[in-house]
């Protein structure tokens, strides 16, 4: 008897490791022979081929053998706008897809696949409510409805809290699922969250979160963001100058200095900027300086903007857009990006805008006088 239940505890092994993991989809309107290209995504997120496949009679499929548990895979059909994100799972994974709309396609199979649409679907709900109140305030501006514009933007501020609480709660409550580490990747993009709690939300997730290239990745993120606190000491660097030079941080320091990230189409940037030029005009004496890193791709352009917005301190820039050096190094993801830092490189302030900007500025040289 005892060899008997052996030989069937065996038999389910080998059946069980025999079963393949597939993504079987079906794809009304596609032409056989029509290529499907499966990728996942890998290093920075960007996507890696690393399966083709054709349609047959309204279907193909991938075997997902292949792979480190829980990875992002991407579909993308030829002539088919769009594409379409699944994880794979140590299981089958049914898909029927819409050949006019594929990020609505249906996925069924596996709990993070599950976790996805949840997630995603809550996502898309409030990203629809925030354009029917962008419209609406809008519509309440050309009426001068001051009273209806400020009850809607007040509106608008509560559901951008929610959907910050809905991230902060999903990955807390789904650690053991890439989906969370996504989720903690949203946040980081937001910069509405303290880094030392993002970086608790990173230590709850499971062992193989962590070690999932989402999650390595987190962590360098998340380093990078620590370097950039306010009591971090900056490190030393330096650029081209628009005159064809090089500068250095150490050159372009005073008393107390602004580091701003910006760009000539970056239209917040050009919109802070009178703000900024107000201040360095009014304390610049004072040992106030300022060197801005530029995001740009031209030079021309990167010029003309300085000479517009009259600019007068020190620029740096290798003109390389997302690919720039120092701002690559300093973890940044949005612009406008500021820091202010002492004569000994200590951030004392981050992001600071219109007149709070003035007023850091003003208190700190006279307490360092």
């Amino acid at each position: 008897m005892k060899k008997l239940f052996a030989g069937f505890v065996l038999l389910s092994i080998l059946v069980s490791c025999d079963q393949k993991a597939e993504f079987v989809a079906q794809i009304d309107g596609v032409e056989d022979n029509t290529k499907v290209f499966m990728s996942k995504l890998g290093k920075n997120n960007q996507p890696e081929p690393t399966d083709t496949t054709v349609v047959l009679n309204g279907t193909f499929k991938f075997d997902l053998k292949e792979g480190e548990p829980q990875q992002f895979n991407m579909i993308r059909i030829d002539g088919v706008p769009s594409n379409m994100f699944f994880v794979k799972e140590n299981q089958t994974i049914n898909a029927k897809l819409y050949k006019d709309s594929l990020r609505t396609s249906v996925i069924d199979g596996g709990e993070h696949n599950t976790l996805l649409k949840t997630y995603m679907d809550t996502l898309q709900n409030i990203m629809a409510k925030t354009r029917q109140l962008s419209i609406d305030m809008r519509e309440a501006m050309t009426n001068q409805d001051r009273e209806g514009y400020m009850q809607m933007r007040e509106e608008q501020k509560e559901i951008q809290k929610q959907d910050t609480e809905y991230r902060k709660k999903f990955a807390k409550e789904n650690t053991n699922s890439i989906i969370a580490a996504l989720a903690l990747s949203d946040l980081m993009s937001q910069k509405k969250v303290p880094n030392k709690e993002l970086k608790a939300m990173y230590d709850g997730f499971s062992d193989e979160v962590k070690d999932h290239s989402l999650g390595k990745l987190l962590i360098e993120n998340l380093a990078k963001l620590s370097k950039t606190d306010v009591g971090s000491i900056v490190e030393n660097f330096e650029a081209p100058t628009p005159e064809g030079g090089t500068l250095s941080l150490e050159d372009a320091k005073g008393k107390l200095t602004l580091i701003d990230f910006w760009a000539s189409w970056c239209k917040p940037c050009r919109m802070e900027n009178p703000n900024v030029v107000s201040v360095y005009n009014d304390f610049k004496d004072q040992g106030f300086s300022i060197i801005s890193i530029s995001l740009d791709r031209t030079k021309d352009k990167w010029i003309k903007a300085i000479e517009q917005d009259q600019m007068d301190w020190h620029h740096i820039s290798h003109l390389q857009y997302w690919n720039e050096p120092i701002a690559k190094a300093w973890g940044i993801r949005g612009i406008p990006a500021t820091f202010l830092i002492d004569e000994n490189n200590m951030i004392v302030g981050t992001n600071l805008r219109g007149n709070a900007l003035r007023q850091k500025v003003k208190e700190y040289l006279e307490n360092n006088d």
